[in-house]
């Protein structure tokens, strides 16, 4: 009874104006191997309180936000010491189910000069929780090898220590705990058809051993021990878009993307999630510094059935680039590794519901461990919002 008092006092004691908001999406990640990255098996979601009215014109908010699921991915350093995998049929994949949590508030510090547009300037300060547990890959389960990758002696010795992955120690299972100091700058548009405008973010993430991410505490049999500055930056522009008939449904529009992310990230034992710069969607051999910068340009239309309902082409161009010394490794010698790729993707969507994409792709500066040349994707997987 004395909890509900309190829950009461609290809601009763936020501003008349403050409001309970909550979001969520469900297309976190996707699993090549299963039912062909067709349906998410993960999600994402958010809630909490609006308008606390802390400094008056500018949004306060209270948040919690969740992820939970599944996710895939491939070994490119070897378990022993952390040097790059080579030849890409030495990679092999395994799965991680996991869970995440984040606490904290955002505080507008800049209104935004458009009517109606979020903050223009925004500082959030969150605390999260993660817990993974890796297994043998859903192909290899299948097919009976229920150990997959990690009973094969040639990549993980037993009783030996994991310094290329250090999560996977032990019994493969961690729990980090991180502490996050961010600023986002926004005035961007995001209309599916129309995109207009920019923002960028600075983050700091620190995730160090002694946050309670120590094997000594939770008895884990891992170490988490990183610390992290994050950048990220966007700009879309709609050269120019057409109407049917109707009015209501449009014809085309022609728009580029043009997205940078650059991090500084160093410590003893880096987990995997937070290698968030990648090459075409995939993990690059992770060096303290890293940057991605891609433009695409993309022309779409019509409308046809509902709206939310078109094809779409683009032509996308990557470039990738990380310099110092191999995270997670025993060796110290730095190198520099630069990356390219240019593509052509035709995506099919319906009803803001489901995607489908078929690309091409010519990689003439391939990552380490990466076969050259040409490359293709084709997929489909559906999304919902609310």
């Amino acid at each position: 009874m004395r909890r509900i008092v309190i829950a009461l006092l609290l809601i009763v004691s936020l501003p008349l104006h403050a409001e309970v908001f909550y979001s969520s999406i469900i297309n976190a990640s996707y699993l090549s191997d299963f039912a062909m990255s067709a349906f998410p098996v993960s999600f994402w979601g958010e809630f909490g309180v609006d308008d606390l009215g802390l400094v008056e014109d500018l949004n306060t908010r209270a948040l919690v936000r969740v992820e939970a699921g599944m996710d895939q991915r491939t070994l490119r350093q070897w378990p022993s010491d952390g040097s790059v995998i080579s030849d890409p049929d030495d990679q092999r994949r395994y799965s991680v189910v996991f869970s995440e949590g984040l606490v904290g508030f955002q505080q507008g510090l800049m209104d935004n000069p458009e009517e109606g547009k979020e903050d223009f300037l925004t500082f959030s300060f969150l605390i999260g929780v993660r817990w993974e547990q890796a297994f043998a890959s859903l192909r290899d389960i299948q097919n009976g090898d229920y150990g997959g990758i990690f009973d094969d002696t040639g990549y993980f010795r037993p009783g030996s220590t994991i310094v290329g992955v250090p999560e996977l120690n032990g019994n493969k299972y961690s729990l980090s705990n991180s502490i996050s100091i961010g600023f986002d700058f926004s005035s961007m548009d995001d209309d599916y058809l129309t995109p207009e405008g920019y923002r960028f973010s600075f983050y700091f993430t620190a995730g160090p051993w002694w946050l309670l991410n120590s094997p000594t505490i939770f008895n884990t049999s891992s170490t988490t021990d990183y610390w992290k500055l994050m950048y990220d930056a966007a700009y879309s522009h709609t050269f120019f878009q057409g109407f049917q008939d109707d009015g209501e449904m449009s014809l085309y529009s022609l728009f580029m993307d043009f997205s940078l992310s650059s991090q500084i990230i160093f410590g003893e034992a880096v987990p995997q999630h937070q290698m968030e710069v990648r090459f075409r969607d995939e993990v690059i051999p992770p060096r303290p510094f890293m940057t991605d910068v891609r433009a695409s340009l993309s022309l779409s239309g019509p409308e046809f059935i509902s709206k939310g309902t078109y094809p779409m082409a683009t032509l996308v161009v990557e470039n990738a680039v990380a310099a110092g010394h191999l995270i997670n490794s025993t060796g110290r010698e730095s190198g520099a590794g630069f990356y390219g790729s240019i593509g052509l993707r035709a995506d099919v969507f319906i009803m803001g519901l489901f995607r489908a994409y078929a690309g091409i792709y010519l990689d003439y500066l391939s990552p380490e461990g990466y076969a050259p040349g040409f490359d293709y994707e084709v997929g489909a997987y559906f999304t919902a919002a609310f």
